[in-house]
């Protein structure tokens, strides 16, 4: 009888173990994937405040400068970002408005001031 009650301990505490174990290796992968999730939002942010940047210092003629075709986002014939979904640029004489989608994640309007 105590042979097969210690016996019934082992597969329980064996049972419970594993449960943990798995549990903590989905919590993990979870953390994992999000993280990853994570970074590649945080790299679409950066590229997108570059590409700000460098519209900003280069906003003379911008409209005649920028062209969007294929998903992608020239500048003088050079490419400024890729994986664009919609881009449209609106130009009044105090500012320019444009508007960009990048892989459906990210949307933004910028509004740069005309000097």
């Amino acid at each position: 009888m105590k042979k097969a009650f210690s016996l019934l301990e082992l597969i329980i505490v064996v049972f419970i173990s594993t449960i943990v174990i798995i549990s903590s290796l989905l919590f993990a992968k979870n953390i994992q994937e999000t993280q990853i999730k994570n970074q590649e939002l945080a790299i679409l942010k950066i590229d997108l405040n570059a590409t700000k940047i460098f519209l900003e210092k280069h906003k003379e003629n911008i409209s005649s400068k920028l062209k969007f075709e294929n998903n992608i986002l020239y500048f003088e014939n050079s490419i400024l970002l890729k994986e664009v979904k919609s881009f449209s640029l609106n130009k009044t004489t105090n500012t320019t408005t444009i508007k960009i989608n990048l892989k459906d994640k990210i949307s933004l309007v910028w509004d740069l001031q005309n000097d």
